[in-house]
C-alpha cells in the first residue's frame, strides 16, 4: 500500500503526461520530423506549465487566498439571505399595519354613521331646504335665459332675417352684394314662429313664479306643442335657396342636412311631450 501511494501521480503530473502523450501521438500520425519536434516542444511546455500550476496549489499563500475567497462568498450569500429575509419581514409588517389601518378606518366610518344618525332632524331638514333652494335658483336662471333668448329671436327673425345671406364685395362699386338664403315663403312662417316664441316667454315666466310638478310638466308640454307646430311649418314651407351663390350650388348638400335637423328637432320635442305626459299620469295614479 505505501508503494502504491508513492507510485500514485498527482493530478498535475497526470495532466502533464497527457499533453506529452498527445504531442507524441500527433507526431506519429503525420510522421513529419518538423512536426515531431514542434509536438515534442509543445508537450514539454504544456507539461512544465501543468506542473507549475499544480505546485502553486501547494503554497500556503495560495491556499489562504482561496480560503479568503470562500469566506467572502459565504458572507455574501448570508448577506443576501438576510436582505431578502428583512424584506419579507418588512412586507409582513406592512401588511399587518395596513390591516390595522383598514380596521381603524372602518371603525371611524362606523362612528361617523352613528354620529349622523344622532344628528337632529331639524339639521337634516335645513340641509334639504338649502339644496332645494339652490336647485330652485338654478332653474330660475335657466327660465330667465330662455325668456331672453326668445326675445332676441323674435327681434332678429322679424326685422333682420334678410341678413341671412351670402356677402360678396364688389371691387367696382366698392360695395357689398347681398344674396339672401331665404325666399318670400319665409315671411309666411314668421307669424307662427313669433307665436311660438311668445308662448315660450309666457311659459318660462309662469315657471319662474311656480314650477311645481304639475305646473312644470303641463307648461313644458304646451311649449313643446307650439314648438312642433313652428318647426313643422318651417319644414313644409322650406323657405331656403342656396342656388343664388355665384360660384357654387350648395342645395344638394345643405337642403338634406337642414331637413334632417328639423325632423330630429320635431322628434325630440315629441319625445319630451310623451315623457312628461307619462310622468303626469303616473303621479296622478299614485296620488289617487
Amino acid at each position: 500500500m505505501p508503494e502504491d501511494k508513492e507510485d500514485k501521480k498527482s493530478p498535475g503530473e497526470s495532466f502533464a503526461d497527457m499533453f506529452k502523450e498527445f504531442g507524441s501521438a500527433m507526431s506519429e500520425i503525420f510522421n513529419d520530423p518538423k512536426l515531431k519536434e514542434k509536438a515534442r516542444e509543445f508537450g514539454e511546455s504544456a507539461s512544465a506549465s501543468a506542473k507549475v500550476f499544480a505546485s502553486r496549489f501547494k503554497d500556503e499563500d495560495v491556499k489562504k487566498k482561496f480560503k479568503d475567497v470562500g469566506k467572502a462568498a459565504k458572507n455574501f450569500g448570508e448577506g443576501v439571505a438576510d436582505y431578502f429575509k428583512d424584506d419579507r419581514e418588512k412586507a409582513q409588517g406592512k401588511a399587518e399595519g395596513t390591516a390595522t389601518e383598514d380596521s381603524k378606518a372602518a371603525a371611524d366610518e362606523e362612528s361617523k354613521k352613528k354620529l349622523i344618525e344622532t344628528v337632529p332632524d331639524s339639521t337634516k331638514s335645513e340641509k334639504t331646504d338649502t339644496v332645494s333652494r339652490d336647485n330652485r335658483t338654478g332653474r330660475i336662471t335657466g327660465y330667465s335665459f330662455s325668456i331672453a333668448w326668445s326675445i332676441v329671436l323674435i327681434i332678429f327673425f322679424n326685422f333682420f332675417y334678410k341678413y341671412i345671406a351670402y356677402y360678396q364685395y364688389n371691387e367696382l362699386t366698392k360695395n357689398w352684394n347681398i344674396f339672401p338664403f331665404v325666399t318670400s315663403s319665409f315671411v309666411a312662417w314668421l307669424p307662427i314662429l313669433t307665436i311660438s316664441l311668445i308662448v315660450s316667454i309666457i311659459g318660462n315666466t309662469i315657471l319662474i313664479i311656480n314650477d311645481s310638478f304639475y305646473v312644470s310638466n303641463i307648461t313644458n308640454i304646451v311649449m313643446n306643442i307650439f314648438g312642433i307646430a313652428s318647426v313643422s311649418t318651417l319644414l313644409s314651407l322650406f323657405p331656403f335657396d342656396f342656388s343664388i351663390l355665384p360660384d357654387i350650388n350648395l342645395n344638394g348638400i345643405l337642403i338634406p342636412i337642414i331637413t334632417i335637423a328639423l325632423i330630429l328637432i320635431i322628434i325630440g320635442l315629441g319625445i319630451g311631450i310623451f315623457v312628461r305626459f307619462i310622468k303626469i299620469v303616473v303621479k296622478a295614479a299614485k296620488s289617487s
